[in-house]
């Protein structure tokens, strides 16, 4: 982005000042704030979500003098909600609220052009995140519960999307919290309570799953309390494996491993290992770095038996893998020295 959010902000105020000495056709207009806050969204500055506030009061200030034009709008408001979220300031999901309580009561006064949408109420929810304050997970939960009730009672098109339970997946991930499996298994089976009664917009997807595997796998404590969680984490896979309109990807599987290396020990749990293998070996999506992850994990020993291989497995690659594991991927060339290598026996 460069100085992008500089050379914006300088061409609004020579805006500004044209139009205060008197060339009315050069005023600033609503859409000329939101692009220079979109600006500054982008720059990631720390400052970006304060530069960006002062801005929207700007904005008000100029309506209030009588100044058509400059009416805050709901991409204004969202868009400085933004800049906080990329700001990444402590005080980001502090100042979004507010700016969501704003917006809220204004709406709920007859002004409909700021009415927040579930963009802007997930964007709030990302400023807790960034702000990484110690509560962050607790204010996205209440963001969620709020649009949850106000869809209810107020505005039905603040419902909460699938997008938005992701989000909170990833709050708990994030969060100091140290059973996250069990907060994690409350929202998912939340979503899914939504869904199956009715409610299209929060229909789990791919990447929901993952976000629930890799919160499941930074849960905390006693070994048993963690294979707990690895319990947990392993119905849902095989609740994905069933549907047939749904597909791990490319972050499933090593989200999955994730789960092996943080909670299971790999010589006292060999049988859970022995049911994961198993599955990601039917998956046929081992490619390099899922390899990788697995052989970091996996004693050598046990790894090679399952490769019949004598060779150090840290030596090979994933073309030496049989086809079969790796067939639902695409793999990249073959060097020329691990050709070689392969055909030595």
């Amino acid at each position: 982005v460069g100085d992008s959010a500089e050379r914006a902000e300088a061409v609004l105020n020579r805006m500004k000042n044209l139009f205060n000495s008197g060339k009315t056709d050069l005023a600033p207009t609503t859409e000329s704030f939101a692009t220079v806050m979109n600006a500054l969204a982008r720059s990631g500055n720390p400052e970006s979500g304060v530069k960006a506030e002062e801005l929207l009061q700007t904005m008000h200030n100029l309506q209030n003098e009588g100044i058509s034009n400059v009416e805050p709008n709901t991409i204004a408001y969202t868009t400085c909600i933004m800049a906080w979220r990329n700001s990444g300031h402590k005080d980001a999901g502090k100042r979004a609220s507010f700016l969501l309580q704003k917006m809220e009561a204004y709406y709920d006064e007859g002004l409909h052009d700021l009415r927040p949408n579930v963009i802007t109420y997930t964007n709030v929810m990302e400023a807790w995140i960034s702000s990484g304050q110690h509560d962050s997970f607790e204010r996205v939960k209440a963001i969620l519960d709020h649009m949850i009730h106000r869809s209810k009672t107020v505005d039905s098109e603040c419902a909460p999307t699938t997008i938005c339970f992701n989000v909170a997946l990833k709050a708990i991930r994030l969060s100091s919290e140290p059973i996250k499996d069990q907060k994690a298994q409350i929202l998912f089976d939340r979503m899914k309570e939504m869904h199956e009664s009715g409610d299209v917009k929060v229909k789990p997807s791919i990447q929901t799953y993952n976000a629930f595997f890799s919160a499941c796998a930074l849960t905390e404590g006693s070994p048993e309390r963690r294979r707990a969680a690895f319990s947990i984490a392993i119905k849902a896979l095989l609740e994905l494996q069933k549907k047939s309109n749904m597909h791990a990807d490319s972050y499933t599987w090593p989200a999955v491993w994730k789960l092996c290396e943080n909670l299971l020990d790999a010589e006292k749990d060999i049988s859970w290992i022995n049911r994961v293998f198993e599955y990601t070996v039917k998956s046929g999506a081992i490619n390099e770095l899922l390899f990788n992850n697995i052989r970091r994990f996996l004693p050598k020993e046990y790894l090679k038996k399952k490769i019949k291989t004598e060779k150090d497995v840290y030596d090979l690659t994933v073309h030496d893998l049989p086809s079969e594991w790796t067939r639902n991927v695409t793999l990249g060339k073959q060097s020329k020295k691990n050709q070689k290598k392969g055909r030595r026996k």
